[in-house]
């Protein structure tokens, strides 16, 4: 495995002139998305931005762009971040997921510490990584499930989604939203070449609903896909089966 350092963190901050920058702006000029879901706000100075610029860039009107964010801090700082540089979005403080699928001490410690992949990135020192991925959504109290109340707010039909939470958390986000999502759409992975999406990816490929548009090693990786649900909505994957042996 290789363990990002601080230096490393700051790396993952997008730049709005990247190769993911570009790729999401291409796909908003092309499709014109009305309904607009992100997960992890975090200050709302990198992904947030980018797609509060490619709203603004391709001219979009009657959008609805939500961006949600677990840390209290954060998400106040994200509000200032974005109301300054007049990014217009409805920034929603709470888990994304619903409580009783956040991850437990000993599933983290086996998925992030004793089974990571050694090709992917991941984050902390081995003796800290339960503890510190924990704290990153040990809120209590904090409303959840904010990304299943917009998703069936709108009737399970986004037009682009982009997933880019805790790094303990990228395959139950994922695995939570192809439960709801009930129509065409584009879904953005960011991470992909970290514990936070590997999995996710790799699912991905491997499902006939998705086809991949962009598969890029930058940073720490981005993939982006057009998404077509079957008729009936396909089958559901099953949250509890994330952690405990499957691959």
């Amino acid at each position: 495995m290789i363990a990002t350092d601080e230096a490393d963190k700051q790396n993952m901050k997008v730049a709005t002139d990247s190769e993911f920058a570009q790729t999401l702006k291409r796909i908003f000029r092309e499709r014109r998305p009305r309904r607009i879901l992100e997960t992890g706000t975090h200050l709302g100075t990198g992904t947030t931005r980018i797609i509060g610029e490619a709203i603004r860039e391709a001219g979009l009107t009657g959008v609805e762009f939500i961006s949600i964010e677990v840390n209290p801090q954060y998400a106040s700082q994200a509000r200032a971040n974005t109301a300054a540089a007049g990014i217009a979005v409805d920034l929603r403080h709470g888990l994304s997921v619903p409580r009783s699928l956040l991850p437990t001490p000993e599933q983290v410690h086996q998925e992030y510490v004793e089974r990571v992949d050694p090709s992917v990135f991941v984050d902390h020192a081995e003796q800290d990584r339960v503890k510190t991925y924990l704290a990153e959504t040990d809120f209590p109290g904090t409303e959840d499930d904010l990304l299943g109340k917009a998703l069936r707010a709108w009737g399970g039909r986004p037009d682009f989604v982009l997933l880019d939470s805790a790094g303990h958390m990228g395959i139950i986000e994922y695995e939570y939203a192809l439960t709801l999502i009930k129509g065409p759409c584009t879904l953005m992975l960011d991470d992909t070449r970290h514990v936070k999406h590997a999995k996710s990816v790799a699912r991905m490929k491997q499902d006939p609903r998705f086809t991949i548009e962009a598969d890029s090693p930058e940073k720490f990786g981005f993939v982006a896909a057009s998404y077509k649900p079957r008729r009936g909505g396909g089958i559901l994957q099953r949250i509890a089966g994330v952690f405990g042996g499957r691959k």
